[in-house]
């Protein structure tokens, strides 16, 4: 079986899934109750070879930047997962429901920077700490140029609050109106925001009680990173934060400060189904395994600490779900995708692959553009001028069409097989492809099954497999192609998470998680 190393699965539910998935009855304090935890421990995950983890789009957990999925969670999670040699797939979902699709069966783990609280510590397995980080107030003492820094995207539960304070995040500074903050005891009479359902919440209501004064505590659906931006252009006064979030957030929002602090340090966690103590233990085994070595603090640096990179992700427009750019050139891909039935963002992930979204590149063997396209194959297609963007783009949808059209639209009647056959005949010549189809049927298996014949493309480096008569077009390395059409699909359900997509044919492959 070809293993992916990570595939990423879409976090828009279907509304019949999700009711199944987690029956809860209403709660009169929190609205809703956990349902049981289905029975999953480390056993079944081994067995079905599939590691899901929950997340929720942070600027440090998970995200997308210039096409490559990028996180200290994600790519710590990632490197579990190889260590189980498991598949590993991570899932988006709403980070204040992230426990219920936990319990539910949506996933394995849950990880979207956790911080165990006593009512989820009693009903879920916390793993050792990643990190430590406080809680910290956050709260701006100059006004900041707009036209100097991104405008954050404002929370609908904002929009009416800025619209009548008459604030423009877009075009003007605004001026400081808070109250300085300077120790816990002066968020008496203050208005703090905060995300729904955040453990802050809990800290501010006991700290009412120790400096005998009422907090007005405004819960909003959204992110903390996004209340941290409404704080820095005047759009809100004051939130409570992660300490390390919100230095990373300072380090481009420079009129923020970040005091006081509001609470005792506290652990960062992944958390499991309270019925899955095998998978606890073997997560808490390699957390302290790896905890101290150079590259856990590598990523966390990467991550947390590296301000400089930070603000190039920001300032580079390709910071994804912030954008909604994938590229430079996602205008032309979008024009042309259409001419093969395709996604546009699948055209997105192959051209990534081919060239990182390098106009210029050229390969070894002369490949040249965004999509590489080779010297006989562009003068088949009249292409005049293979560095340019559009024609480069232009030319190389028509030859995935042609690809389909003389090779595989009759070959392959399944249309999510076929790209996968269209992808490997782009990269490898179809020849190639058609003695993996010839092997796979001369052994049994169906030609028509891109697994099956991924499997013999990947034999015809062995020279005892390319000089059976089934093989006319000699020796391969086979990994290549098979490699290039996981990585790409595995990149296209990234991007599905983070980028609207027009639908094109239904040629686009639909990776569902098995149960």
């Amino acid at each position: 079986m070809l293993k992916k190393s990570s595939v990423v699965i879409a976090s828009v539910l279907m509304a019949g899934l999700v009711i199944a998935a987690v029956l809860t009855v209403i709660n009169p304090d929190r609205g809703v109750v956990l349902p049981d935890p289905i029975e999953r421990d480390l056993g079944a995950i081994l067995a079905r070879d599939t590691l899901v983890a929950l997340t929720s789009y942070t600027s440090t957990s998970y995200f997308l930047y210039r096409g490559q999925p990028f996180g200290f969670e994600y790519e710590l999670l990632n490197d579990f997962a190889e260590d189980q040699d498991v598949v590993f797939q991570i899932k988006v979902v709403p980070r204040d429901s992230i426990l219920y699709y936990l319990n539910s069966g949506l996933g394995d783990i849950a990880a979207a920077r956790l911080q165990p609280v006593v009512e989820d510590t009693s009903a879920f397995g916390f793993t050792r700490y990643l990190y430590e980080t406080s809680p910290v107030v956050v709260q701006r003492v100059a006004s900041v140029d707009t036209t100097q820094v991104e405008a954050p995207e404002v929370p609908e539960a904002l929009a009416e609050r800025v619209e009548q304070k008459g604030g423009d995040v877009a075009l003007e500074p605004l001026a400081v109106r808070a109250r300085r903050v300077r120790q816990p005891e002066d968020l008496a009479g203050q208005e703090v925001f905060l995300p729904d359902d955040d453990p802050y919440v809990d800290r501010l209501v006991e700290l009412e009680d120790e400096i005998t004064g009422d907090i007005a505590i405004v819960e909003v659906d959204t992110t903390s990173e996004a209340l941290i931006r409404n704080v820095a252009v005047g759009n809100i006064e004051l939130t409570v934060a992660q300490e390390n979030v919100a230095q990373l957030e300072a380090g481009y929002y420079n009129n923020l400060r970040i005091e006081p602090e509001v609470g005792a340090p506290h652990g960062v966690a992944w958390a499991v189904r309270d019925n899955a103590p095998t998978l606890r233990t073997a997560l808490d085994e390699w957390i302290l395994e790896n905890r101290d070595t150079r590259r856990w603090n590598q990523l966390y640096r990467k991550y947390y600490v590296d301000r400089r990179g930070y603000r190039e992700r920001i300032e580079t427009g390709f910071l994804t779900a912030r954008t909604g750019n994938l590229s430079g050139y996602d205008d032309l891909i979008k024009r042309y995708a259409p001419g093969v039935g395709w996604d546009w963002r699948l055209l997105a992930s192959q051209m990534y692959q081919e060239s990182r979204f390098e106009p210029r590149a050229k390969s070894w063997a002369g490949a040249m553009g965004l999509l590489q396209i080779m010297p006989a194959t562009a003068s088949d297609l009249g292409l005049a001028d293979p560095y340019d963007p559009q024609q480069n783009i232009e030319a190389a949808v028509r030859y995935l069409k042609w690809l389909e059209d003389n090779y595989w639209k009759e070959e392959i009647a399944d249309p999510e097989e076929r790209v996968k056959f269209i992808l490997a005949s782009y990269n490898a010549g179809a020849g190639h492809v058609f003695d993996a189809q010839r092997l796979t049927e001369a052994e049994g298996g169906d030609p028509a099954v891109w697994e099956d014949v991924a499997y013999w493309l990947l034999r015809k480096s062995e020279q005892a497999v390319y000089t059976r008569p089934e093989v006319r077009n000699g020796y391969a390395r086979g990994l290549e192609p098979v490699h290039y059409v996981s990585i790409i699909l595995e990149r296209y359900e990234h991007y599905q998470q983070f980028v609207d997509g027009e639908e094109g044919a239904a040629a686009v492959p639909n990776q569902e998680l098995g149960t």
